[in-house]
C-alpha cells in the first residue's frame, strides 16, 4: 500500500500578488475622451489609488494617468481593455 504524497504548495510568484502600478493612456477628443477611460475604470471597478488628467486646449493629446492595485495579469488586461477604446491612441504601465 503506498502512502498517499500531499501537493506541495508551491510559492506563488509575486507576479500574482497586486501592487499599485502605474498606468497612463493618451487620448483624443479631449476631456470627452478622458471620461472615456475613466468611465472603462468606474465601469469595471478597478480600485484606482490616484489619478491625474491633462486636458488642454489646443492640445491634440490628452493624457490620463492612475495608479491602480493590480497583478501583472490584471495589468496586461486593463491595457488591453484602454488600447480598445477608439480615443485612446496609446496606453502603458509607466
Amino acid at each position: 500500500m503506498s502512502a498517499a504524497v500531499s501537493p506541495e504548495a508551491s510559492p506563488a510568484s509575486p507576479a500574482e500578488f497586486p501592487v499599485y502600478r502605474a498606468v497612463t493612456a493618451h487620448v483624443t477628443g479631449g476631456l470627452a475622451g478622458a471620461l472615456r477611460v475613466l468611465t472603462l475604470l468606474h465601469g469595471r471597478r478597478y480600485p484606482v489609488r490616484g489619478l491625474d488628467v491633462d486636458v488642454r486646449e489646443g492640445v491634440v493629446e490628452s493624457r490620463v494617468s492612475c495608479t491602480v492595485l493590480l497583478t501583472a495579469r490584471e495589468t496586461g488586461l486593463l491595457l488591453e481593455r484602454l488600447r480598445r477604446i477608439p480615443v485612446v491612441v496609446s496606453a502603458e504601465n509607466a
